[in-house]
């Protein structure tokens, strides 16, 4: 939905109608997690009809119903429109002796007597619809079933918040990511992303600065928007150390260095980091990294001989005093680097000596596309348990 508030709006429903906007479901779209809610309010509270209904502007639309069309309806001539304008739960034991309501299509046809419903709101208060159930025959609610119905309706408004962190915490991690692979002299860059769920903490980046690739893959711990805003911070972070790299400086100097600047944010949100941070010498091969507690790193020579890159150094944001080191290796003409998230490991026939298979992979993979592709097709072979993140470099041999 794309519609833009009329100035003429009070201001509180604009803010409503952008929360709306904001939702990752429209009119005609289906949410699973609702339908379960309205299947279980039509059960337990013994109703032919539930439903949760959005307020959009001049309509209603119903992103879950039971027992009841789910096509749009003009907002005034709702009962969630009153709800909406509440507080508390609206509950009508019988709709025909309600002047404001009587007059409504449903009632004057029999088809509703009885309803009650409960505001959805979101974090910041804006009511974006209502859960709401009916009968044909007059009735009440006793304290039990309001109970339940209010239960509900706090799992329907989790549901939605949810669902609008999830969209934003996907746009945030996507951001994250370089959005082409790299060419630049005889070097292949790429990398793939793949969650396990809608969104997870795992990013990777890659630049050149002054003939020096820089590459990092994280993972913070965590799911959700937390997490990708944390990495958003690693990231931006990292790149900031660009042209220190390239200079020269130590990169275990520089890892520590944003490390402990973002120590206050690591221990706000309860949570640290794993890393691997390269710096490539496109020139001459030479490779610095940091292995900061992830260890998951192979180079891949020409001949197929399989090295491990790693280290002993913890996680970010684990110790206020921890530091980093550098280690220093080569990658030869013809050699190939995977840099890689444990999700990884969940893919593999022998996760003890994981270096061997995944070593195998990087090493029969024609180029870096068919590397990528390979490991997308295990990760839709079997379930992934965990994010599966993966950036791959190849050194030609010189010879194209």
């Amino acid at each position: 939905m794309t519609t833009t508030a009329r100035s003429s709006e009070p201001a509180e429903e604009q803010r409503r109608q952008r929360a709306v906007e904001g939702l990752p479901v429209g009119p005609g779209g289906r949410h699973e997690s609702l339908d379960r809610i309205t299947r279980l309010a039509r059960t337990a509270l013994g109703v032919p009809m539930a439903a949760v209904a959005i307020l959009d502007r001049d309509r209603a639309w119903f992103p879950s119903s039971q027992g009841l069309p789910a096509g749009a309806v003009i907002r005034e001539e709702t009962f969630c429109t009153v709800t909406a304008s509440g507080a508390e739960t609206l509950v009508l034991c019988d709709a025909a002796d309600e002047p404001l309501l009587a007059h409504l299509e449903l009632v004057v046809g029999g088809a509703v007597r009885f309803y009650a419903g409960e505001p959805l709101r979101d974090g910041a208060g804006n009511v974006l619809g209502t859960l709401c159930v009916f009968d044909a025959t007059p009735r009440q609610l006793d304290e039990e079933q309001l109970g339940t119905l209010r239960d509900l309706a706090a799992w329907a408004e989790h549901e939605l918040v949810a669902s609008v962190e999830m969209l934003q915490a996907g746009r945030v991690q996507a951001s994250l990511l370089p959005s082409a692979p790299m060419r630049v002299d005889g070097w292949d860059v790429a990398g793939l992303c793949l969650p396990a769920l809608a969104v997870g903490g795992d990013f990777f980046d890659y630049d050149v600065t002054r003939r020096t690739l820089h590459l990092a893959l994280g993972d913070v711990m965590g799911k959700g928007t937390g997490a990708a805003l944390l990495s958003a911070g690693v990231r931006t972070a990292l790149r900031g150390t660009n042209d220190a790299v390239a200079a020269g400086v130590d990169l275990g100097i520089v890892v520590t260095q944003v490390a402990r600047g973002l120590l206050a944010d690591f221990e706000s949100a309860e949570s640290f980091a794993t890393l691997m941070e390269v710096a490539i010498d496109l020139d001459d091969g030479e490779l610095r990294y940091v292995d900061a507690g992830s260890g998951l790193g192979l180079l891949v020579g020409a001949d197929g001989s399989v090295t491990r890159l790693g280290g002993e150094d913890r996680p970010l944001g684990v110790l206020p005093d921890d530091h980093w080191t550098e280690h220093l290796t080569e990658i030869e003409p013809g050699g190939r680097l995977l840099v890689f998230s444990d999700g990884l490991l969940d893919l593999v026939e022998d996760p003890v000596r994981w270096w061997e298979p995944i070593g195998a992979l990087v090493a029969d993979a024609v180029d870096v596309p068919a590397l990528l592709t390979a490991v997308a097709r295990l990760a839709h072979a079997q379930t992934a348990l965990d994010d599966i993140t993966v950036v791959a470099v190849f050194r030609s041999d010189g010879e194209r």
